[in-house]
């Protein structure tokens, strides 16, 4: 590590070794905030010797918002403040948090943007069995697509209540083919403006095979209410 940006220091019983890095505010030039590790919580204080906010784990939830990809912290109370991280401090807080909570912390995060996804699929499917009226089907129904969105609805629910690092892996698979289908489609007449959409498949497809090579063989641990 390097040895400017990280420093060590004592818990607050004064016997553990601790992580200390040094932050300042996104967007501001001023003002040297610091951030320590301890065993138990995290310690942000806005100068040196001053009463430091504790961060504990469960605040991660909704009070606190790791954005890993981004290396930034963003904390919501006592006010608003994001803290740009350092490549060092980014890998030390994704260690404290540990890997349980991560998984489950991503899989909530992703699931929560793959459920709407899901509704649509399936919603779409059935709302094409609606007869127009005239009494007529307006296309036939379509077994596959519906499968596919039923699967994307099961994989929601097992996320939310049998967390698996495996379903990581599952989601990824559906947006892989979903993109696969619509570029076919598109080299066979349909509006490349669906290329954004293709984009946006190819990139979930790569952060859940992300997620899954990182994750795998963890038991996720769910997030606290």
């Amino acid at each position: 590590m390097n040895s400017e940006s990280v420093t060590p220091g004592v818990d607050a019983a004064g016997e553990t070794p601790a992580l200390f890095f040094p932050l300042k505010e996104n967007g501001k030039s001023t003002g040297q905030w610091s951030l320590t590790f301890h065993p138990s919580h995290l310690s942000l204080a806005d100068a040196p010797g001053a009463q430091p906010y504790a961060i504990l784990r469960e605040q991660f939830k909704k009070e606190v918002n790791f954005m890993e990809g981004m290396r930034a912290l963003v904390v919501k109370q006592p006010r608003k403040l994001i803290f740009k991280l350092t490549p060092e401090a980014t890998d030390a807080l994704a260690n404290w948090l540990g890997k349980p909570f991560l998984a489950a912390f991503y899989l909530k995060r992703r699931y929560a943007w793959v459920f709407p996804w899901a509704l649509v699929w399936v919603g779409g499917s059935l709302i094409l069995l609606m007869p127009t009226p005239e009494g007529r089907t307006p296309v036939p129904f379509n077994v596959t697509s519906f499968l596919l969105g039923v699967t994307l609805l099961v994989a929601c629910g097992l996320a939310k209540w049998r967390p698996h690092p495996i379903l990581f892996l599952v989601d990824s698979l559906w947006f892989a083919s979903v993109a696969i289908n619509l570029s076919i489609s598109i080299l066979y007449g349909r509006s490349a403006g669906w290329l954004v959409l293709v984009t946006l498949m190819v990139w979930m497809t790569m952060t859940g095979i992300k997620h899954y090579r990182r994750f795998r063989g963890v038991k996720i641990v769910p997030l606290p209410k």
